[in-house]
């Protein structure tokens, strides 16, 4: 079997830097975002926006561009047409495709991302969800993106996420409210989580309010292959269930800075990406363990 990286590659590419975000097109192709390795904190380190295909030959398989002004930038793909969108907290835009290597305009240069404090929306993260990107903003904002230099906020469709009068007239912050992940059965099936159990689903017309019981913190959802949804807590606890119906099948206290922030459904079990590795359920402890612990491995 042909090796996927050599040495050259290793030192040219990815020596330095670590992987920060990763977004899967098809099983030969990949995206991805390395962050420069550095001690210097008054410099944003250097981000490099990085597509694979195994399917070629090695001194073509790798794209490359590097940019230093990015910050916390991460990656999705969509299905139609087939590319690859990276966007950072501040709504920067990449687009990272291997035909078109290149910034696009930022998101609130295109559409007005005002919240209800008259204070620029930021991005949470960017996710592909029924095929599509989506970029997830403060006080429930969600952003779909409709081609090169073109996003739509779903409020503006008249699908936008209800949000409390209290936040709406400007009074409060919304610390409470999402959404840092979503994740999709089908268009008319999706869920975006966030805030302090902020869980809401989308039937195709319109949002409904699925919240947690609980208070804690949530990072990462996933709509699965077995019909249920997988929520985690920013500790690693993990929710399953369904609309209105949920329970708690793992208990975690991971430390923050080490949380997972990704999670997805592969060979009938769930994997949650975490800081440090890889984690899944043990479903007889009903806890969530490093995969190196799980007994069926």
């Amino acid at each position: 079997m042909e090796e996927l990286l050599d040495r050259k590659s290793w030192n040219d590419i990815f020596r330095g830097y670590t992987i920060y975000d990763c977004s899967i097109n098809r099983a030969e192709g990949f995206g991805f975002i390395a962050v420069e390795e550095k001690d210097d904190r008054n410099v944003l380190p250097k981000i490099r926006f990085i597509t694979m295909s195994i399917n070629r030959p090695l001194d073509k398989r790798f794209g490359v561009v590097e940019s230093p002004n990015y910050d916390f930038c991460t990656i999705a793909c969509s299905v139609n047409p087939p590319e690859y969108v990276a966007v950072d907290i501040g709504s920067q835009v990449f687009s990272a495709s291997p035909l078109r290597m290149g910034g696009e305009k930022n998101i609130d240069q295109v559409i007005d991302m005002k919240t209800y404090r008259g204070e620029v929306g930021i991005i949470n993260k960017v996710v592909r969800a029924a095929g599509q990107i989506y970029a997830l903003g403060n006080y429930r904002k969600i952003y779909r993106r409709i081609g090169v230099d073109q996003w739509v906020e779903l409020g503006k469709e008249g699908k936008g996420v209800p949000v409390p009068k209290d936040v709406e007239t400007g009074k409060t912050y919304a610390t409470s409210l999402g959404f840092v992940d979503m994740s999709a059965f089908s268009a008319n099936d999706m869920y975006a989580v966030g805030g302090k159990g902020d869980v809401w689903r989308f039937d195709g017309t319109s949002w409904h309010d699925c919240s947690l019981p609980t208070n804690a913190p949530l990072s990462t959802v996933c709509c699965a292959g077995d019909g249920l949804v997988y929520i985690s807590e920013l500790n690693g606890s993990v929710w399953a269930g369904r609309a209105d119906q949920w329970k708690r099948i793992a208990e975690a206290d991971i430390a923050w800075g080490h949380q997972p922030v990704d999670s997805v459904w592969f060979n009938q079990r769930l994997y949650l990406g975490a800081q440090e590795g890889l984690w899944t359920v043990d479903r007889n402890r009903k806890r969530l363990v490093p995969l190196s612990a799980c007994p069926y491995t």
